[in-house]
């Protein structure tokens, strides 16, 4: 039984995960803000006889990650699967987004991931043993237009990554990264926009008419989530999980249109795929 610390456990690939392992005969840390979005875990935990205990952590809040991280090591003794899956989606053009949203962006995508990697790692070390698991995304591999901030938040996921990888080589210490594309979690309807960005801004039309032809682009449904719940259950159980999981066909298209335009702008690509009108020179 291995014990699991997860973040972002209230809703979407956080708590479908935080199940699927519990009901396969792990110990599972579920971590939240707000441990009132937690009550739903709690009872099918104890209606199940589940190994899953929900904890309050705030990935922005020092204090709140060290507090949780020494209370699931008395719990458990050991944590040997850090799963960041805290984040959100800040949407709006770049120009319209404020200070505050933008560190509240990279805040909890950046360094919330930070935070927890500097107070787990030690515990880590110490053993010699344990598997980091962070969640990027399909914005992590190519800027994503109206979620310019969300696209660079997760390429630093992507950074880091790599280069924690690197720096753990010389231990016994897996770093891996799951790159999920578009999935039915609720995660979208989620996604604030930014407050300075309404119908009275020159680009309102366009962000629309983006949206809605993406959408279209899928038939206007996600696919089912389970495929990122499968990625993070191979990440936690089997030693020869590469490195990086692509999870969806979007995510894998784009990373495949990206070699094939190399180091190309992919604008007019994307414009073409999504049936808008070119503007001006891009």
């Amino acid at each position: 039984m291995a014990n699991i610390l997860i973040t972002g456990c209230s809703s979407g690939f956080g708590y479908l995960s935080a199940l699927d392992l519990a009901r396969r005969g792990e110990r599972v840390f579920a971590t939240m803000r707000n441990l009132v979005r937690g009550q739903a875990l709690t009872k099918i935990a104890i209606s199940e006889r589940l190994a899953l205990t929900t904890h309050t952590l705030d990935v922005t809040d020092p204090m709140s990650v060290r507090r949780c991280v020494a209370e699931v090591l008395e719990l458990g003794g050991k944590i040997d699967v850090l799963v960041n899956n805290a984040g959100y989606a800040q949407r709006g053009p770049i120009e319209t987004l404020s200070d505050e949203e933008i560190h509240r962006q990279f805040d909890t995508n950046v360094t919330g991931i930070m935070r927890m990697v500097r107070t787990v790692v030690p515990h880590m070390r110490a053993r010699n043993a344990g598997t980091i698991i962070n969640l990027s995304s399909l914005s992590g591999l190519t800027g994503v237009p109206y979620e310019g901030a969300y696209s660079a938040s997760k390429h630093a996921v992507e950074a880091i990554s790599q280069a924690l990888r690197f720096e753990l080589a010389a231990t016994s210490i897996r770093v891996l990264l799951i790159e999920p594309g578009a999935f039915e979690t609720g995660f979208v309807n989620n996604a604030p926009v930014a407050a300075d960005f309404n119908a009275a801004h020159p680009l309102w039309g366009e962000y629309q008419r983006f949206w809605n032809a993406a959408a279209q682009l899928t038939g206007g449904s996600r696919a089912d989530p389970q495929a990122v719940v499968d990625a993070i259950r191979r990440a936690v159980i089997d030693p020869e999980t590469p490195f990086r999981q692509l999870v969806g066909a979007d995510v894998e298209f784009a990373v495949s249109l990206q070699e094939a335009a190399g180091l190309a702008d992919l604008g007019p690509t994307i414009r073409e795929i999504l049936h808008l009108p070119a503007t001006g020179k891009h």
